[in-house]
């Protein structure tokens, strides 16, 4: 079975949007598998924003890759996502190549459940073409806490900002310390968000800005 992506490739895609190059030869496109997460992001006084987070994986050159297209139907409507100039990324062995904001359609207020097809495309206009699910529970999405995401199969991080919103740490392993504790190890640091993840979604917390700092970073 084909395994996801390292959830540490998505996370830095969102908070990042960083990438790196693969070195492969110059080949035929080659899809292995497709990965998709929906990520709902809270604030503090308003419903999450949801975007779809889309990574193909790849084992040809993906320097090579210009754009994907994402496209979904339902019977009764179409919808479709253009990436340009994708995100790039090597992990190992893997070559990714993905984009981690594709948007809701303003007339929906939820991405739809599914098979979502797509079609990556190269810089000598040679095509592959995929799918990949898209699957998730809406109704656990109302309010945020930490308690709702606590165990229950949701894996935690924590990502530390400066107050120009510079990523300053990034946690995997520490998530038994207190944000205050946080802070005080953290030199220039702003605010933190706590982020979490289950099989197919992505929720990415309120901003928790440190004491004595305002949303303005003031």
């Amino acid at each position: 079975m084909d395994k996801p992506p390292p959830c540490k490739i998505y996370f830095f895609s969102i908070l990042l949007s960083a990438f790196v190059f693969a070195s492969c030869a110059e080949d035929s496109i080659a899809i292995v598998s497709a990965d998709a997460k929906i990520v709902f992001d809270f604030s503090e006084d308003s419903p999450p924003s949801q975007r779809l987070c889309v990574f193909v994986r790849l084992s040809s050159n993906v320097r090579r890759i210009e754009n994907i297209d994402v496209r979904f139907s339902d019977g009764s409507e179409t919808y479709s996502w253009k990436m340009e100039n994708p995100v790039l990324m090597q992990s190992g062995k893997e070559a990714w190549a993905g984009y981690s904001h594709l948007g809701l359609p303003s007339n929906l207020k939820n991405f739809p459940k599914g098979t979502y097809d797509f079609e990556c495309v190269d810089s000598t206009g040679e095509s592959a073409r995929g799918n990949f699910l898209v699957e998730y529970d809406e109704k656990s999405f109302g309010e945020f806490s930490r308690e709702k995401f606590s165990g229950n199969g949701w894996s935690e991080r924590i990502a530390v900002y400066s107050e120009i919103g510079e990523l300053l740490h990034f946690s995997e392993d520490e998530n038994d310390k207190s944000d205050e504790a946080i802070f005080r190890e953290t030199k220039d640091s702003s605010f933190l968000r706590h982020l979490y993840q289950a099989e197919n979604v992505i929720c990415l917390g309120p901003k928790i800005f440190k004491e004595g700092v305002d949303e303005n970073g003031q």
